[in-house]
């Protein structure tokens, strides 16, 4: 008989842990860090302050996608990974996205939710950019 398993929600704090393992082991860097939900201008998902250890997921946009267990995971480890790359020390917010579409490709692969929210994230030119490496990398 196969057992049947409620699918998981995660918590951000269990996300921030799995977010901080996978930057120790691709950058070897490591922050304390913790996240709190917040409300502000919806088109800002997430954020950090200088000097702060916390990172701020803005509740509005992550109310949408609550109530789906895998799209919340996804965007929320987007969102958490995307700030704790600033909070490491990457001012630079197109080396960040770049750093976080990279990065979500090689842990979720490119058809999951992940990849397709970080995608839209990043910036045009740079996903063209990986994309034809990508492509002429099998040729050198």
């Amino acid at each position: 008989m196969r057992k049947l398993t409620m699918p998981s929600i995660s918590s951000p704090n269990t996300i921030l842990i799995e977010v901080q393992g996978d930057v120790l082991k691709r950058m070897g860097k490591r922050a304390e860090a913790y996240v709190q939900f917040a409300s502000f201008n919806p088109s800002v998902l997430g954020f950090v302050k200088a000097g702060s250890n916390v990172i701020y997921v803005n509740e509005i946009p992550y109310s949408r996608v609550a109530i789906d267990s895998e799209k919340s995971h996804d965007y929320l480890y987007v969102v958490i990974l995307h700030e704790y790359l600033h909070l490491i020390g990457i001012a630079d917010e197109r080396e960040v996205r770049k750093i976080t579409l990279e990065m979500v490709g090689s842990k979720f692969g490119e058809n999951s939710n992940a990849f397709s929210f970080s995608k839209m994230l990043t910036f045009p030119e740079d996903v063209k950019i990986m994309e034809n490496r990508k492509y002429f990398s099998h040729y050198m």
